[in-house]
């Protein structure tokens, strides 16, 4: 889960880009899921579960 504070900054794209980078090559066959607020966070986890 990578929330919207790394995601939605546009200062922080890059930031975004290398972690998406990094976890890609750490863990081939990732999922990734992304959440609007904390409150949907759960949700977000359970969709790809």
């Amino acid at each position: 889960m990578i929330g919207a504070g790394v995601r939605v900054a546009p200062e922080h794209t890059l930031l975004f880009e290398r972690l998406i980078n990094v976890l890609v090559s750490a863990a081939p066959g990732i999922r990734f899921c992304f959440s609007t607020s904390p409150e949907t966070t759960i949700d977000a986890i359970r969709r790809w579960t």
